[in-house]
């Protein structure tokens, strides 16, 4: 059973309804573009006041690889790809991710409790969108300084 499960791995992997990796890349691109193609169109007619056939084309081009990777993700069976970690969840880089991921939200809690106090105690007024821009920053870049430090402590 186990020499079976074998010959069956491939790069893509196969989809967990059955089929080869040619049909997995197929559903997902036609779904992605099925999509990507409703997302665009949304985008144009909701958001776009000028140009929004350009514009609704566009965006479902730049969301294209995005949809198509879900659903891929969504469609392939993991044990049928070459190089997949069998268990993800009890990898070490798993548990690194844990680890980084609850230090930085401890951290931004600190950061927001702190941006707050000082907001409403001196009565600064900033855009909304370019302090929650801010706030993302801080917490990417907090998370990916705390991997880092973890997985070179431990690895």
């Amino acid at each position: 059973m186990m020499e079976a499960s074998r010959q069956y791995k491939s790069r893509w992997g196969r989809a967990r309804f059955g089929g080869g990796p040619a049909l997995l890349i197929g559903l997902s691109v036609g779904c992605g573009v099925l999509l990507s193609a409703g997302l665009g169109a949304l985008f144009g007619l909701l958001v776009a006041q000028e140009r929004p056939v350009l514009v609704g084309l566009l965006f479902g081009v730049m969301t294209l690889p995005a949809t198509c990777g879900v659903f891929w993700a969504f469609f392939v069976d993991r044990k049928t790809l070459q190089g997949a970690t069998e268990d993800p969840e009890a990898s070490i880089e798993s548990h690194w991710y844990d680890r980084a991921a609850s230090a930085a939200f401890t951290d931004l809690l600190l950061v927001c409790g702190i941006g707050a106090t000082i907001f409403s105690l001196t009565r600064l007024t900033a855009n909304v969108g370019l302090v929650l821009a801010g706030v993302i920053v801080v917490a990417m870049a907090d998370f990916a300084v705390r991997y880092w430090s973890i997985k070179k402590a431990e690895g």
